[in-house]
């Protein structure tokens, strides 16, 4: 075989691997809230983008388009994600094509809208939060079945307000308002 034979043979093949390539992941930010959908047929992949509209308490941004995401980390961090809207809806988590493990078992019935923390804090809700290396990580996952065609939403290394932490900061903003109150009434010349 001479050398163009093989060159020609070298080029063929690389072609052929540009074209099986998977579609490069999109890139996501540590520490942002984004939203995604997914269908009525268990074992489709997630998505980016939104159905029904975008996450609240935590504010979410709709998820670039595509089924993985790519967030680089130079620490370990969790992923967290959550089923919103009804509950009824499970998922399994990839990093790297290595199956992080599925959300909890959700139980049917209730419904949250959009809000995050809400969903988050409800056991009726699937969730999970599973703990990411540091490095480069491409997420991904499966709609693994029930009640089918919604919103789900997701963050790398952020946190879920949860509703006693909002009920004690009012209380310390109360707090604080009446201490400078009853200060400037005592300031005040009579």
């Amino acid at each position: 075989m001479n050398s163009k034979h093989i060159l020609i043979g070298g080029a063929a093949l690389a072609v052929l691997g540009l074209a099986g390539a998977p579609a490069a992941a999109s890139t996501i930010a540590s520490g942002t809230w984004y939203t995604g959908q997914f269908g009525n047929t268990a074992g489709t992949p997630l998505s980016g983008g939104s159905l029904f509209g975008l996450g609240t308490n935590p504010t979410a941004i709709a998820s670039p388009a595509g089924t993985s995401w790519t967030v680089t980390l130079s620490q370990p961090e969790y992923l967290l994600v959550t089923d919103v809207e009804a509950s009824g809806d499970s998922f399994t988590l990839y990093d790297n094509s290595v199956e992080l493990g599925v959300t909890s078992t959700p139980t049917q019935g209730d419904y949250v809208g959009e809000c995050i923390s809400c969903a988050w804090y409800n056991g009726n809700f699937s969730h999970g939060e599973f703990l990411l290396p540091a490095g480069v990580n491409v997420i991904s996952g499966l709609y693994d079945g029930g009640v089918g065609e919604g919103d789900f939403d997701f963050a790398v290394g952020a946190s879920v307000p949860e509703p006693a932490t909002w009920a004690l900061m009012l209380v310390g903003f109360g707090g604080l308002g009446a201490a400078l109150r009853m200060r400037a009434r005592r300031s005040a010349p009579a």
